[in-house]
């Protein structure tokens, strides 16, 4: 029995020091926080980006134990405690494609090391993971959507260090299933990840499988979202019976959302079982920042199809003067004729031209009042600038026939008062009082005058 564990003992210490300071690489990128802003933590969602999001996470993660080997007569804490961040950069170039890019680092790390020769380093960059992801759909507004995303890790960890990252390129394919409501999102990633057949204290490694699952409830809309998390993996080869490669975790945390387009994350995870690269647990806090590069999706099409209609315009109307020209003569003396339908066109105020786009989303008032009495549609024009923040806007109000004109300028200071309580800074706000020269509509029933009495938005660059 003695002989059995010597030998047992020797054949550890063999693989210890020649296999897996060699060959063996523990993954060290295990913490992998989601690089796309609509996902949870370490679950990617299916739902797309939206067109020209730009972006940047940076998580901050603390791992109590995150790599301990067993052996005959005790555990050596190889990495006892390790403190990483990650930072993310990703941009959406289509709805349906959007890529990401992310660096994980380690600031600080002890334990025992690999041997007691080993000089154990105490931080460096881990390995880089470009993550693509590919919307396969989404059906009935986002209640079902699909995605497939091709992560791949680059080796950079292990020049530095074998601790700090794999010790090859890794590709790591994963379907992602979900479903967005108004109060409730879920995801489910299957996942399998290509590593190289290996083996350490009598633990083989291989390709492993594996799913994540999340649940996000808004719990104050627009302001706060609570996530919880389950992640597990196995070996391909032995699945289920290898305590080295099996792992499971369980967490959550919270998502704080503010008007400047700034989220701040926290939250704590626990390990289960005996898995290298699973932490007892685990706690993080970080930031994600994001802005659309592009503007409004419903502008751009107005402005392709403005684009359209005078290119269009100019092609009929190029023939039709070069028809025109020589009879110019003839008709001159019919000219006066054409005096009357002038007269009757002048006899409605014509509108003045406008600069910038005009917004769809209009305000309505009651008679001699500034009281605003649904705010949604100034919180959609807040949302655009938000997310804009190169655009400007202009208010412009208006009144019936019957009210004074500072009702006009009370109108437009409540209205930009409460885009400023949205987070839209006041010197992207201009305010153009008009008064009642620009009517809507002519008649003098009470639901004319409702339509005249009004603020517009025109969405402005200068």
């Amino acid at each position: 029995m003695k002989l059995n564990k010597i030998v047992l003992f020797s054949s550890i210490i063999f693989l210890f020091i020649s296999n897996l300071y060699a060959d063996f690489a523990i993954d060290g990128n295990k913490f992998k926080t989601s690089p796309f802003a609509d996902g949870f933590v370490t679950v990617y969602g299916s739902e797309g980006l939206e067109e020209g999001l730009l972006g940047v996470d940076f998580i901050m993660n603390f791992q109590y134990e995150p790599v301990i080997v067993s052996k005959t007569g005790g555990k050596n804490k190889v990495i006892k405690n390790q403190l990483a961040s990650d930072i993310s950069f990703f941009y959406s170039v289509v709805k349906w494609f959007d890529i990401a890019v992310s660096l994980p680092v380690i600031l600080f790390e002890n334990g025992d090391g690999w041997n007691k020769n080993d000089n154990f380093v105490k931080g460096g960059v881990g390995d880089l993971r470009l993550v693509p992801r590919f919307q396969l759909f989404s059906l009935f507004d986002k209640a079902i959507s699909m995605s497939v995303i091709t992560e791949v890790t680059a080796p950079t960890g292990r020049e530095i260090y074998s601790a700090l990252g794999s010790n090859q390129f890794t590709f790591r394919p994963a379907i992602a299933l979900g479903t967005q409501t108004k109060w409730v999102d879920a995801a489910l990633n299957l996942f399998y990840h290509v590593l190289p057949k290996q083996t350490f204290a009598k633990s083989k490694f291989d390709d492993e499988f594996g799913l994540k699952l999340a649940l996000n409830v808004h719990a104050v809309e627009k302001l706060l979202d609570v996530n919880a998390e389950f992640h597990t993996s196995t070996s391909i080869e032995s699945p289920f019976k290898n305590d080295a490669q099996d792992n499971i975790e369980f967490g959550g945390g919270v998502r704080f959302k503010t008007p400047v387009n700034i989220d701040v994350i926290a939250g704590a995870f626990g390990g289960f079982g005996n898995a290298v690269g699973v932490p007892k647990y685990r706690i993080y806090a970080g930031i994600s920042w994001n802005m659309n590069v592009l503007p409004p999706e419903d502008e751009r099409n107005k402005d392709d199809i403005k684009l359209k209609k005078r290119e269009a315009k100019k092609t009929e109307e190029q023939p039709k003067q070069e028809e025109k020209k020589p009879e110019k003569k003839a008709q001159k003396k019919a000219a006066p004729k054409k005096k009357a339908p002038t007269q009757s066109a002048a006899a409605v105020p014509q509108q003045p031209e406008k600069t910038g786009d005009k917004l769809p989303n209009t305000i309505n008032f009651m008679h001699e009042s500034d009281y605003i009495e649904n705010p949604v549609e100034i919180e959609k024009v807040a949302l655009i600038l938000t997310k804009n923040f190169m655009l400007k806007i202009r208010i412009e109000a208006h009144t019936d026939k019957h009210e004074n004109k500072i009702y006009a300028q009370k109108r437009a200071n409540a209205v930009k008062a409460l885009l400023i309580k949205n987070g839209v800074e006041a010197k992207r706000i201009k305010t153009k009082i008009i008064g009642a020269s620009e009517p809507v509509a002519t008649g003098d029933t009470e639901p004319d005058m409702v339509k005249n009495r009004r603020v517009e938005f025109f969405i402005i660059t200068d």
